[in-house]
């Protein structure tokens, strides 16, 4: 039996701390501005449109073209070791490449914020870096291993995320094939593309930090809600035309950081 009270105490526990969340983008606003920030602002636009321009693009076109020569070294393979006729496994093989197809393109824009998110990587974790160093007042020395291991775990983060972000894609794109249930497709999709990238504009903080990625995901699973309102934050910021794809990473990840330095001297204060 449900227990109502709980769910209604939860929803509106989450719903505080995802309000909680937003309200650091404004924070990052008069971050930006104060410390002369902005001018970073070009660098993230450019990329996301140089991606954008090319990557959905590429891809489709990467699939249609190896589908002929893929579907027969699939065929070549397969047929010996399964009972079906040549046909069936043409007709089952060109139904999982539509799939595939119909998947990247009503999904498009999850797919292409996953590429930018691991693109965009080497500029994430510079823009953290210069934040971190604003906040603290301190600056780690810079060291080519230094940066090196930073991109390394910001990749590995990104393209994990990805997978995974690909995976769920994948069944909600099957879901919505279902009618009725189908309607809330797209809200899924939305709901786990901004979770992750939640998780990876936090990710930069917990790094500088010295977090290590088991306590990095322990830290995300105590903080669903607020790794929620990142994400949240950063699609809302993508729906403005162009503009919001010259704010969004930063700010983003400005707002992150700002809770998190928040959060550790709370911390401090309290013992």
């Amino acid at each position: 039996m449900l227990n109502f009270e709980r769910l209604k105490k939860l929803s509106k526990e989450y719903n505080s701390k995802t309000l909680k969340g937003l309200e650091f983008f404004f924070d990052a606003h008069h971050f930006i501005l104060k410390n002369k920030l902005s001018k970073f602002l070009l660098i993230s636009g450019a990329l996301f449109l140089l991606v954008f321009t090319i990557s959905i693009k590429a891809i489709i076109a990467g699939i249609e073209s190896s589908e002929p020569w893929l579907t027969n070294w699939i065929i070549t393979n397969l047929k010996t070791y399964i009972n079906f006729s040549i046909e069936d496994l043409r007709i089952g093989i060109k139904a999982a490449f539509w799939l595939l197809k119909t998947a990247i393109d009503s999904n498009k824009e999850s797919i292409f914020t996953s590429l930018f998110m691991i693109i965009g990587t080497p500029y994430f974790s510079f823009i953290s870096e210069k934040v971190h160093k604003i906040l603290t007042k301190t600056s780690k020395p810079y060291t080519i291993e230094g940066w090196l291991k930073e991109m390394k775990r910001g990749l590995i983060l990104s393209i994990t995320n990805s997978i995974k972000q690909l995976g769920f894609t994948l069944l909600i794109t099957l879901i919505s094939l279902i009618p009725i249930i189908g309607i809330i497709a797209p809200l899924l999709t939305f709901i786990v593309l901004t979770y992750y990238n939640g998780i990876l504009m936090t990710d930069y903080s917990l790094e500088s930090e010295g977090y290590n990625l088991k306590e990095s995901k322990m830290f995300y699973s105590q903080n669903k809600p607020i790794m929620f309102s990142f994400g949240l934050g950063f699609m809302f910021l993508l729906l403005i035309p162009v503009v919001g794809w010259f704010l969004a990473p930063t700010y983003a990840l400005t707002a992150s950081s700002l809770y998190f330095f928040r959060q550790k001297n709370s911390i401090s204060c309290k013992k």
